[in-house]
């Protein structure tokens, strides 16, 4: 047991805990690569997996930002070397400031050590984990799909809640990426259309609901005008999203929202 201070307090609010959730389509890469375009929040981790990494080809500052570096993107092929990442995070922010960077392995893709990490998209990884822990084989077409147990839930839970734990808890801004699912409310006829009553992170199981805990905001990127997302902590167009602010930095809507413009708010400055 320790005193927190009010420096501790200070220390940890500079960094962005954010967990982001979308359709597809409404700039979720973008917006997590924009980090790499300002000092204060670059260089940039961007742990990829399944995500429309590809849509960063249009924008020639992405390109230019990593042939610099500050763009670093790792295709991960499963799940289990999300340890390599946190190992390698781990031990760059036990270094003191200014140390040179060791040599070998992750090390010589920084020139320093990031300040913002990426991971995208997490609906993706969560899936993959579900079918391998199930005993389905991963990259073959089946018959019959292994559905998950009781007890593979349980695992489950335990594995991305803690994984949620430990990447908030290092020194850097963390930001996780994720698909958006839908609940749909009952229809009055058989004509009327689907209607949304709301919007929430999408993963399987109590993940879906316990995994956002751990972050201090959620929020719901949503489509505006294209090259323009924003994203809303609240209500969204009257329909209820599963969102939350516990920073006390942010507005209810950002528009055209960039990493970099939500740092520079948690730490007194705009967004702009």
């Amino acid at each position: 047991m320790k005193l927190l201070k009010q420096e501790a307090l200070f220390r940890e609010a500079q960094y962005l805990r954010l967990c982001c959730y979308g359709e597809p389509g409404s700039g979720k890469t973008w917006f997590g690569a924009s980090a790499a375009f300002d000092e204060l929040t670059a260089p940039v981790l961007y742990l990829e997996y399944r995500s429309q990494i590809a849509s960063l080809r249009s924008n020639p500052r992405y390109m230019k930002a990593m042939e610099s570096g500050s763009l670093v993107i790792l295709e991960l092929e499963e799940y289990e070397e999300l340890n390599h990442a946190y190992t390698f995070l781990l031990k760059a922010s036990q270094l003191e400031a200014g140390a040179p960077l060791p040599a070998g392995g992750l090390w010589d893709l920084f020139p320093v050590s990031p300040k913002t990490v990426i991971v995208d998209s997490i609906t993706e990884l969560q899936r993959a984990e579900v079918m391998r822990i199930a005993g389905n084989t991963a990259g073959k077409f089946v018959r019959d799909v292994e559905r998950p147990q009781i007890q593979h839930w349980g695992s489950l839970l335990n594995q991305f809640t803690l994984l949620a734990h430990l990447f908030f808890q290092l020194p850097y801004n963390i930001v996780f990426l994720g698909l958006e699912a839908v609940d749909y409310g009952p229809k009055a006829n058989l004509s009327e259309p689907d209607r949304p009553v709301g919007f929430r992170l999408a993963m399987q199981g109590q993940a879906q609901r316990q995994f956002p805990a751990y972050a201090l905001t959620v929020m719901r990127l949503t489509r505006a005008a294209r090259n323009a997302p924003y994203y809303a902590v609240g209500e969204t167009k009257g329909i209820a999203a599963k969102t939350k602010e516990q920073t006390g930095f942010f507005p209810a809507t950002i528009g055209g929202p960039t990493i970099p413009g939500m740092v520079s708010l948690l730490r007194g400055g705009t967004n702009e």
